[in-house]
């Protein structure tokens, strides 16, 4: 019998794995489909999310609930992990404006070939706050020694 040099069971499994980390074919935004880039705004379960439209003229102002098929499961995995912020490739449905399918999940590797292509434009809402200065009242006892605190 020939010498084992590849090492134990689990190095024997990764042989024939595949190599995630390919590049990957990045579909852009179609007008004869109606398909659009949006961020992810709220996940609310069982495939279901609120998305809005980023193009190059910044985010849009409507937000469209879309879903995510089964056929996407298979197509790109069925660990697909879509959280708050997600870019995604979808289209508006034909028979409901109001309403999408998601089509493609950009990984964060993939948007900035988006960002490149002037594909879309990242507007960053910074939150102006009141910039009141807060005094805090410092009440010490003659009694207490600072010297050691």
């Amino acid at each position: 019998m020939p010498k084992n040099l590849k090492g134990g069971n689990k190095s024997k499994s990764l042989k024939n794995s595949t190599d995630h980390n390919k590049n990957r074919e990045i579909p852009l935004p179609d007008n004869s489909d109606d398909s659009h880039i949006g961020v992810v705004t709220k996940v609310q379960g069982d495939s279901r999310y609120l998305c809005q439209i980023v193009n190059a003229n910044g985010i849009q102002p409507i937000i469209y609930p879309v879903n995510l098929s089964n056929g996407v499961k298979r197509k790109y995995g069925k660990n697909i992990l879509i959280t708050l912020g997600t870019y995604i490739l979808f289209s508006i449905r034909e028979f409901q404006k109001d309403k999408g399918d998601i089509i493609f999940i950009y990984r964060d590797s993939e948007i900035q070939y988006l960002l490149n292509g002037n594909h879309i434009v990242i507007i960053n809402k910074n939150l102006e706050e009141d910039n009141e200065e807060i005094q805090f009242t410092d009440i010490i006892d003659s009694n207490i020694d600072i010297s050691n605190i």
